[in-house]
Formats: C-alpha cells, structure tokens, sequence
C-alpha cells in the first residue's frame, strides 16, 4: 500500500518515459526529476517555514526603557565640542580642510532620546540630514551612517 503511494507519487513528478529501442524502460530518474523534486521539496520547505514563523515569533516584544541621565543641552555641548574638534575635507574641493563646526554652527539641530540609552542628533546641511549618536552614560559622541544621497557630502 505503501509502495505503491509512493509509486504514485514519484509519477506525478516524474513519469515513466515508455521504452527504448530494446524494449526496456527509459530510467524516469534523470536531470529533470531532479530538478522538480528540488522545486516541491523547497515550495514546501518555504511553506513550513513561512507559517511557523508566523505562529512562532507572532507576539510582540517589549524591550525595557532605560531612563535617560542627562538632558539635551547636555547633549548638545558634547555635540558641539565634538565638532569644533572635528576637521575634515571640503566637500567642494577635498584639498581644503573645514572644521565641522563652522559648517554647522548656524544650523539647527534635533536632539531625541532614542529610549535605549542613547540619544540621536542630526540637522540638515545642502540637503542631506546628518546623525550623530551620543551614548547617555559616556558621553561619547560617533557619526552615524545613515546618510542615503548622491549629493556631495561631508564626513563630521
């Protein structure tokens, strides 16, 4: 009963291919019972897959707010220091050295704490939106890469 459901089976995917010459069977195993095995085998695979990630993970997570130490002028200063100390090329002509501050110094800024212990800064310049990250307990000032343009731009 079993054999012959699994006859069955293997030819829907791959029929008998009648007889050669000799009279004997043509082999139903080749490349292109290969190639649709792989194909159901993996349509269901992606199936399963599907719906238990679905059922699985469906719930929502919450991740715990760790509270903020300091406030945004805080922020700010250490923003700003960090980009008095920062010089870096020209985006006009990358032989000439600017400082990141005299660039961004008449600009305003957007400081917002992010919920996870750090805060986000970022402010337009030539129409590309900057972020810097500043850590909550260490004060310490990076760039974030977020930058998406094919405008010129520079790297405080």
């Amino acid at each position: 009963m079993q054999t012959g459901f699994i006859m069955g089976v293997i030819d829907t995917i791959a029929p008998n291919r009648g007889r050669d010459n000799r009279g004997r069977d043509k082999n139903r195993f080749g490349p292109v019972f290969f190639a649709k095995t792989t194909f159901y085998v993996g349509v269901i695979f992606a199936g399963v897959f599907g719906f238990s990630s679905f059922v699985l993970f469906d719930g929502d997570r919450e991740l715990s707010v760790i509270p903020a130490t300091r406030v945004e002028s805080e922020i700010f200063s250490q923003l700003k220091e960090f980009l008095i100390s920062s010089d870096v090329e020209s985006y006009d002509d990358r032989s000439v050295m600017v400082n990141c501050w005299s660039v961004f110094e008449d600009i305003e800024f957007k400081v917002e704490y992010l919920g996870q212990g750090s805060w986000r800064a970022n402010a337009y310049y030539n129409l590309t939106r900057y972020y810097w990250r500043v850590d909550d307990l260490t004060l310490e000032v990076t760039r974030d890469r977020w930058i998406r343009t094919t405008n010129p731009t520079i790297r405080c």
